[in-house]
């Protein structure tokens, strides 16, 4: 499809150079020399040279963005590089890439200008350092392309569509290193009490409702959907798991804090060979989703799939009342979350 330009004159510049000119040709009038007719003669194709060439080098012009990496960690600077690559045989000294920051999780966002030259039929780079200061899902945007002419007094717009996204992780050493043994004590007796019977369900398929089935097991969102009661088939889970509910908040700060002490928490686990399993709150689905991480590179793409959802959608005060309903088999979990100003993390009964 092809791109709308936009033009937009400079009408200050376009006016001193209009003068300029005039005074030129007042001069050429009164002394009738032929290096000012040569100079006359410049001074009236160039602008026109100048304006031409911005339009048609606009549409031979195509930005592109690059990222250092797709994952980082809270404070680490990742270069970002951007390109202009140039089909056209013509310059501009002054071009310029707007881009739009959004933090989708914490649902911030903010503007940057990128100005840079467009070299003759040949590709223009530049590194931007970006440097996150909280953690989140950030899109970065290319949004509009401007160039102008060399003499200034043209700008030539166009949409562009520039897309990059970029997970900003908790730090390594989020969350301190917190004693553990208490929990892994508890853990140890629940996975022998687990034995008569299953301690954790997870949901693996969705059938229809039959007789006999439990109304708790009932999928009540996809039922509404449906002209049939639908349930959720569960299936055991190990017991040598340790279950970590996310309570977040509203508030960003405490959200973050929370995320980062469960980040600490989780690694913890995992580097005592012990896997956990995340549960966050989703409003659109109207359920805890799951993250089963065994590893420190799992930990990671859980944070970045919690990420994908913004933390207005992961909020529920109520939202721990339908643990019994969801998991009517868990018999205790980590609940993590803000109290009287700090996070605290404290063991639950499911009852």
């Amino acid at each position: 499809m092809e791109q709308k330009i936009k033009y937009k004159l400079r009408p200050v510049r376009l006016v001193f150079y209009l003068l300029f000119w005039a005074g030129v040709v007042f001069l050429y009038d009164m002394f009738r020399s032929y290096f000012l007719w040569l100079f006359l003669l410049a001074a009236t194709i160039f602008p026109l040279l100048s304006v031409a060439g911005a339009v048609y080098l606009c549409g031979k012009v195509t930005p592109r963005l690059q990222l250092e990496r797709t994952r980082a960690v809270r404070a680490e600077v990742v270069l970002m590089e951007l390109q202009l690559q140039n089909a056209g045989w013509w310059i501009s000294l002054n071009s310029r890439v707007q881009l739009a920051v959004s933090n989708t999780f914490l649902e911030h966002s903010a503007e940057l200008t990128a100005q840079l030259p467009v070299a003759l039929h040949d590709d223009t780079a530049v590194k931007l350092p970006f440097q996150a200061v909280e953690t989140g899902r950030f899109v970065i945007c290319g949004e509009f392309f401007g160039i102008q002419d060399v003499m200034g007094f043209l700008e030539c717009q166009k949409r562009i569509s520039l897309s990059k996204e970029l997970f900003v992780l908790p730090r390594q050493e989020a969350g301190g290193r917190t004693d553990i043994t208490g929990f892994l004590s508890g853990a140890a007796e629940k996975e022998e009490s687990a034995q008569k019977g299953n301690d954790f369900a997870q949901v693996n398929d969705v059938r229809e409702y039959v007789p006999g089935d439990r109304f708790r097991d009932i999928h009540w969102k996809l039922s509404a959907r449906q002209e049939n009661l639908m349930v959720k088939e569960r299936s055991a889970m190990a017991g040598s798991e340790m279950v970590l509910l996310l309570k977040l908040t509203g508030n960003t700060a405490q959200a973050e804090q929370i995320l980062e002490f469960a980040w600490g928490l989780g690694k913890n686990f995992i580097e005592q060979r012990f896997p956990v399993c995340l549960l966050c709150w989703s409003q659109p689905e109207f359920a805890w989703e799951e993250y089963r991480c065994g590893t420190i590179q799992e930990l990671a793409e859980a944070y970045c799939g919690i990420f994908g959802t913004a933390l207005s959608e992961r909020v529920n005060p109520k939202a721990e009342e339908h643990m019994r309903n969801c998991y009517p088999f868990l018999k205790s979990y980590l609940a993590v979350g803000a109290q009287d100003g700090s996070v605290r993390v404290q063991m639950t009964e499911n009852d």
